[in-house]
């Protein structure tokens, strides 16, 4: 049974149920094979039965973003929902193996003490709090100032060590634009 995807996408309901009849054993399947490697190793029906509802959940949300993304030129569809499902358990299992920390208790564990070294200086600017979240913050000092390895740091902070590599970049990203934006400072100019 052929699915038309962009019926689907426009809002068409009876494509949409043909769709998850169509796949939704695929999806399942999928989502067992990562749930049973995964950390725990343990396949609970009801929390790969959640997975799989994320997984269609993912796809329709906002405008069927993810789903707008499937080209046929790159994978076939089966392939596609495999390696979707898969990423959406995977994903899933890493948040409820992570452990927990509230805002303030994350803040007040990981913040490390700013001693005189660490204030700013004509050579080393002031960074306003509103630039950076605290977690790229974090990662920037535990990664520059501390000179810890990415997967240091990722084990530090209990996440995978691409999640470091994409905080630092979008940390630094936002730097970038914000530097770029200031009027150089006296003393900062560029000697040439």
């Amino acid at each position: 049974m052929d699915v038309d995807i962009q019926a689907c996408i426009d809002g068409d309901p009876r494509a949409w149920d043909q769709f998850v009849t169509r796949w939704s054993k695929l999806i399942f399947s999928a989502v067992n094979r990562a749930v049973l490697r995964g950390p725990g190793a343990g396949s609970p029906r009801d929390l790969v039965e959640d997975i799989v509802q994320e997984v269609f959940v993912r796809l329709i949300k906002d405008d069927c973003r993810l789903l707008r993304t499937y080209d046929p030129a790159r994978a076939g569809l089966s392939t596609w929902l495999t390696l979707v499902a898969r990423s959406v358990a995977i994903d899933r299992l890493r948040r409820k193996a992570r452990p927990v920390r509230s805002l303030e208790a994350s803040e007040e564990t990981l913040a490390v003490a700013r001693t005189p070294e660490d204030q700013p200086t004509a050579d080393t600017p002031s960074i306003p709090l509103h630039v950076l979240t605290s977690r790229q913050r974090l990662v920037l000092r535990l990664l520059f100032d501390e000179e810890r390895s990415v997967e240091e740091v990722a084990r530090f902070l209990a996440v995978d060590p691409q999640t470091v590599r994409s905080t630092k970049h979008k940390a630094l990203s936002r730097l970038r634009a914000h530097l770029s934006l200031q009027p150089e400072s006296p003393g900062m100019g560029r000697s040439g």
